[in-house]
């Protein structure tokens, strides 16, 4: 697969809280690489993780 820049916010899926940070790129292939590896609901952090990060 061939390895290029793009802006990160293609993967913000990933992420629960999905914050636009347009001036960030990522290397398209290892991204991809990373999405094909992971359960197809999965989210960062996990939902059953989220109850436990305490509140500022």
């Amino acid at each position: 697969m061939n390895s290029f820049q793009v802006t990160g916010d293609l993967f913000n899926r990933v992420f629960v809280q999905q914050v636009a940070h347009p001036e960030l790129t990522v290397d398209y292939s290892s991204w991809m690489t990373i999405l094909e590896a992971l359960p197809d609901h999965y989210s960062l952090p996990d939902q059953e993780v989220i109850p436990l990060i305490p509140s500022p």
